[in-house]
């Protein structure tokens, strides 16, 4: 069986070569706070600890609005023709990013799925990256993924249509809003889990994960009305599948057709649900709700966008959530030590919870945001740059690719043995955390995750109820080499022994 160090540095060592983040508003979107932080700065609203990398600013943003001519290209190659570096670049994106910066420096050039390419690696070059949307940079998405997700959906919006998408979005994923969501994720995750110690013998944590994060989800976006749970499940399975398809070819026996079948299937389910809303005189206080409420001086949303906006809110809010608890579960499971400094510090939380709980238990804030530097659920992004531009003395043409890589920016010299998991470097006495860029799990600037506060709630709530009344340990000689397309993921999905523990029970895992 693979040892904790084999898993932790398979998940680093191969690629994720589609990935995405969630957009959202360089503005907190506490309610109770509602204003722009500073670099670093953490909400006074969230929970001790809790860091928000918002706008950024660098100092190597120093890009005149037309580079000099005479400004070289950065150093590298640009490999075979027509594929480039590809080839190397799929098979291990950070060994790629290791190699050439060890002959060229932080800055070079390459030619990566189907485009030219700059890297700039470092925390300043990740705070350049974050800064520069809307101003010499934009996401970039592929053909496959623009089809799927949509063009309507805020993922896809640039500029001013992008900010009011997101300001309409914003209030329901403020910290303070979640308050009312804690008892739902809570009885849904107490059911689940329950379900899960009924099951005879072991059983695969990565699909029971999957249903369970999606349920939630499905409760944030449409509130109490009922919707066709297992439907919408096998469609989005399907559908998502081929957002990360290499070859996005429209057969009906492509994962991409599959996925486009799919795609057809939801909006249809999704249309008939948004028309019976519409119907209603008032909207309840959900995500769909919000969606269709008329604003004075302001144009309705189409049927169209909001069935792309559903689409994609169910996307962000499930699958990156189920790749961070199912690894966090698995790091914990390799380290008693942690999980029982965990089982201590929520030992105290009685009753139903709450966030003012989570708030005075920073220790479920170290647990989540180590397991999430140690395997990031999301690898990275790409970005294009809209106009030559310059970065640290090179020329980046216009229509480069941009990559900002998560993995990179958590390991190496940002961060003392890096692939150790030790969530005790994001304590209060002895905080690791350096500069802007070198924790950015949520991504940054202005898109960076619109449900980042929804994700710590929820990981809180799922990790105190595992914590208190649950033990696991991993099955023996199960395969934990990890894949990383589309998110990293053991080969085996994480097979366990789960049980529940009653008060005073030792615990499976306990030494």
């Amino acid at each position: 069986m693979s040892t904790a160090r084999d898993a932790i540095t398979g998940a680093r060592s191969r690629t994720a070569s589609s990935t995405f983040f969630a957009s959202a508003s360089f503005m907190c979107s506490s309610s109770e706070c509602r204003r722009e932080h500073p670099p670093r700065r953490a909400c006074p609203s969230a929970p001790r600890g809790y860091i928000l990398d918002a706008a950024m600013t660098s100092p190597a943003d120093a890009s005149p609005p037309s580079p000099p001519e005479t400004l070289p290209l950065p150093p590298g190659s640009s490999g075979l023709p027509l594929i480039g570096e590809t080839l190397e670049y799929l098979r291990s994106s950070r060994a790629f990013a290791e190699r050439r910066q060890r002959q060229y420096g932080a800055v070079f050039r390459s030619h990566v799925l189907g485009s030219p390419a700059a890297f700039l690696l470092g925390p300043e070059a990740v705070q350049w990256i974050f800064a520069g949307e809307g101003k010499y940079l934009k996401n970039r998405w592929s053909p496959g993924v623009r089809r799927l997700l949509g063009a309507h959906c805020l993922a896809m919006l640039e500029g001013n249509e992008h900010l009011e998408r997101r300001r309409l979005l914003a209030p329901h994923f403020s910290y303070a809003s979640m308050r009312g969501f804690v008892p739902i994720i809570e009885s849904l995750s107490r059911r689940h889990f329950e379900r899960w110690t009924a099951r005879p013998g072991d059983f695969t944590l990565w699909p029971a994960m999957r249903e369970l994060a999606f349920e939630i989800a499905l409760a944030l976006i449409f509130g109490q009305d009922t919707v066709d749970l297992p439907f919408l499940m096998h469609h989005f399975k399907a559908w998502t599948a081929g957002l990360f398809s290499p070859f996005p070819i429209d057969l009906p026996w492509t994962t991409f057709g599959r996925a486009l079948a799919s795609k057809k299937a939801m909006i249809g389910y999704l249309e008939q649900v948004v028309a019976e809303r519409q119907a209603r005189t008032e909207q309840p206080p959900d995500l769909l709700g919000s969606l269709l409420q008329r604003r004075e001086g302001e144009e309705p949303l189409s049927r169209a966008a909001i069935v792309d906006e559903l689409q994609l809110l169910l996307f962000a809010g499930h699958d990156t959530t189920v790749t961070a608890m199912s690894n966090l579960m698995l790091m914990l499971a390799q380290h008693p030590d942690v999980l029982q400094r965990g089982r201590e510090a929520v030992a105290g939380l009685e009753g139903p919870l709450t966030l003012e709980g989570m708030r005075a238990t920073p220790y479920l804030v170290q647990l989540l945001h180590e397991g999430m530097r140690t395997i990031p659920p999301i690898g990275g992004a790409f970005r294009v740059t809209t106009r030559d531009v310059a970065f640290n003395g090179y020329r980046i043409p216009k229509g480069w690719t941009v990559p900002v890589s998560i993995k990179m920016a958590h390991a190496g010299a940002n961060w003392p043995t890096p692939d150790r998991f030790d969530p005790e470097r994001f304590g209060g006495e002895n905080p690791e955390q350096k500069k802007p860029g070198t924790f950015i799990p949520f991504g940054g600037g202005p898109r960076i995750c619109l449900g980042q506060h929804f994700a710590m709630v929820e990981m809180s709530v799922m990790l105190i109820l595992l914590l208190k009344h649950h033990a696991w340990e991993l099955v023996p000689g199960q395969d934990l080499e990890y894949t990383q397309v589309p998110f990293p993921k053991p080969r085996s999905g994480i097979q366990l022994e789960f049980r529940r523990i009653d008060a005073g029970e030792r615990p499976l895992a306990e030494p």
